[in-house]
């Protein structure tokens, strides 16, 4: 198994995607799984592509957060998602790229892929 980390800084009213991780005719990858953190929760949602199809499409809140929440300040949470099993080969040529699209108020993501080489 490998990761690659990635961080995505969303931009207001726009989906903003990362670099990928990258499927080749040499080294084929099977995604196994998302490993994801939020800044904070904004109504947001993080997405996750091969090509044109989104394969990936959850609300920000159900993942766990590093916010400081203040009075409440809990540790990192047993019931919040921190790893999306995706369990997907990307076909050769192509990327998988996780993303975060906003609404009025932008958010980040940052966490890593996990991943086999085929």
């Amino acid at each position: 198994m490998y990761y690659k980390q990635f961080t995505v800084t969303g931009v207001a009213n726009v989906t903003t995607l990362d670099a990928g991780l990258v499927s080749l005719v040499k080294e084929k990858v099977r995604i196994d799984a998302v490993l994801i953190t939020v800044q904070d929760w904004q109504g947001n949602t993080i997405e996750g592509w091969i090509g044109t199809e989104r394969i990936l499409e959850i609300p920000d809140y159900i993942i766990d957060s590093d916010a400081d929440l203040g009075a409440a300040n809990f540790p990192v949470s047993t019931t919040k998602l921190i790893r999306i099993p995706i369990q997907h080969d990307i076909p050769e040529g192509q990327i998988f790229k996780i993303g975060i699209r906003c609404g009025a108020t932008l958010g980040v993501i940052y966490g890593a892929y996990e991943y086999t080489k085929l």
